[in-house]
């Protein structure tokens, strides 16, 4: 008989482990997942798709040419089986040597919120790379001076102007869409240069994001490796809720990862926007397999929890064999 027992609260254990792994995945809920299978990069065809701007500047004190970034999509065995997103820069120079002229593409979509609860997490995840090598030359144009901050992505709000079509314009203090967004900005050193870092940006600051007005540095480490080549690579950022008013933000290349925390009332927690960046003159860089994902934190035992429960149950299994034994 009391075999009998012993095989109930196992089985029993058995399934309450199958219903809570379960129950964790399904919390998961896809927002973005772009693969640009259908050849576009406008929301079209493909399931969770989004649609990607060219965004430029033509501020006086650069010329590049042609003079905006060029979006297309082209096929990229190195990053999967089918399509990828081409980010074509423009060569560029600068009369000033503090400003580089931003070029960058920009994915909107339908508002995405990070979770009030305790530990819900919201996941930006991407591949990518540069279709040449990133150049180790110390000319202007390649301003080795920003070698740490060459490939920049983030998640962005649009503020009260969402982007609807491409836009060359200053960027800054012009007025554009792009002027009072806000956001959370990742910059990876390329060429030689090793560092990852994590910056806010703070809305209306009148200057493109990307790197401008407004731009604060939350975290930034040298602990990894450089970007020097024309391998696949995968970004990542996460941001999870610690407490209501407490957030720490992940990012990580290819596993390697450096992570801060914001706090209070500028925390950013909404977003509709994906920027990606190639700083550098003329390196391309082609991306593919965007995804944003929400999790929602669930009440889990910890393995000891559950060896508690485990242990109260065959006990009380036990209790009732015995007191039935001496009746």
């Amino acid at each position: 008989m009391l075999n009998t027992y012993l095989k109930i609260v196992l089985s029993s254990a058995l399934l309450l482990s199958v219903v809570t792994s379960f129950s964790e995945k399904a919390k998961a809920q896809v927002f973005v997942n772009d693969t640009f299978t259908d050849g576009g990069r406008t929301n079209g065809a493909d399931p969770l798709d989004i649609s990607w701007f060219e965004i430029s500047s033509n501020f006086d004190q650069t010329v590049s040419t042609p003079p905006q970034i060029k979006l297309g999509v082209v096929n990229d065995p190195i990053l999967g089986t089918g399509n990828a997103l081409n980010l074509d820069t423009p060569s560029f120079v600068t009369f000033n040597s503090s400003f580089l002229p931003p070029h960058f593409a920009l994915g909107t979509f339908a508002p995405v919120s990070l979770g009030n609860n305790i530990g819900d997490a919201l996941d930006l995840s991407f591949d990518f790379r540069f279709t040449t090598q990133p150049s180790l030359s110390s000319t202007s144009a390649e301003f080795p001076q920003i070698r740490g901050s060459g490939l920049r992505f983030g998640l962005y709000n649009s503020g009260d102007t969402p982007v609807t079509t491409d836009t060359l314009a200053s960027l800054v203090g012009s007025g554009t869409p792009i002027e009072d967004d806000g956001g959370y900005l990742v910059v990876s050193g390329l060429a030689g240069t090793s560092s990852l870092g994590i910056n806010r940006e703070n809305f209306d600051s009148e200057d493109s994001i990307t790197g401008g007005n407004g731009n604060i540095q939350l975290v930034s480490t040298t602990s990894v490796p450089t970007i020097n080549d024309t391998a696949l690579h995968t970004a990542n950022l996460v941001l999870k809720r610690l407490t209501p008013q407490l957030v720490r933000l992940t990012t990580s290349i290819d596993g390697s990862s450096v992570e801060t925390s914001d706090s209070g009332s500028g925390i950013i927690s909404s977003f509709n926007e994906i920027a990606v960046r190639s700083v550098f003159s003329n390196l391309d860089v082609n991306i593919d397999n965007v995804v944003l994902q929400t999790r929602t934190s669930t009440s889990v035992p910890e393995p000891s929890t559950n060896i508690a429960l485990f242990g109260l149950g065959l006990g009380w299994l036990l209790k009732r064999k015995f007191y039935r034994s001496i009746k």
